[in-house]
């Protein structure tokens, strides 16, 4: 895309400026969700928040298209995620009639002599229940491990990378916890990636499953909605902090 095109593509959303203010090695474009595309939307005539250009035949067209799969794939994920904490299969189905549902196409140039302090995106949480990862071959994502260490999330043919994110985590009370993550392009190759963020209808609570909640494992978090929570998050995020 001709630099001119990228410049006049801003978007002034502080739900989709997730990462760090220190400098990353890294330029993106994003979307929201847009209820037009959704084939279980209630009111398709909602406006949208997404900043298209305009002499790109197909090119909205055709990231719906690929979102749109992502988007009925990650509602039938919560249904999993119910059965495997014992609740009925359709217990989120409520909370993902009008979802958080972001996505971006992400590039990382090369870089011919990273250095380790060289972060294409520095270690962050996201904020919505979980995040599908679709990377190509390049390598460069890492997971912070439970003993503090940074493991290599290496690409695998036709599989998604699934992060559990914040919202989610909040809601499970730690059963499931975020996966706090990074990339640093070491490849001496460019990569791309393209992250759908999965989350509840902002105006939904979040509380603790109560099969969540024991004597030994309390409530960890105070009750808030999912809207709450972002501008909560997006505001620390302005603020450089996390």
């Amino acid at each position: 895309m001709d630099a001119n095109i990228k410049v006049g593509q801003l978007n002034d959303d502080p739900f989709h400026d997730r990462y760090s203010r220190q400098p990353d090695l890294s330029e993106a474009f994003n979307w929201a969700y847009d209820a037009a595309y959704d084939p279980e939307a209630v009111n398709k005539d909602e406006p949208s928040i997404s900043i298209w250009p305009s002499d790109l035949p197909g090119f909205k067209d055709e990231l719906y298209a690929y979102h749109t799969q992502l988007l009925q794939f990650a509602r039938r994920m919560t249904r999993i995620f119910a059965l495997a904490l014992h609740m009925p299969e359709d217990h989120f189905d409520e909370y993902v009639k009008h979802p958080e549902a972001g996505m971006r196409i992400i590039h990382y140039p090369q870089q011919e002599a990273a250095s380790v302090d060289q972060n294409g995106i520095g270690a962050h949480s996201d904020f919505e229940c979980f995040t599908l990862v679709t990377q190509d071959g390049t390598p460069g994502l890492e997971v912070l491990n439970k003993s503090g260490y940074w493991v290599k999330a290496k690409p695998v043919p036709d599989a998604f990378v699934v992060n559990v994110a914040d919202c989610f985590m909040r809601r499970t009370n730690d059963f499931f916890v975020s996966t706090v993550h990074r990339v640093i392009n070491k490849s001496g190759r460019e990569r791309y990636s393209l992250p759908f963020f999965f989350g509840f209808d902002r105006s939904k609570k979040l509380e603790a499953i109560q099969s969540c909640v024991t004597p030994e494992t309390p409530m960890k978090y105070s009750i808030m909605t999912s809207g709450q929570y972002y501008h909560y998050r997006a505001a620390n995020a302005k603020a450089g902090s996390y």
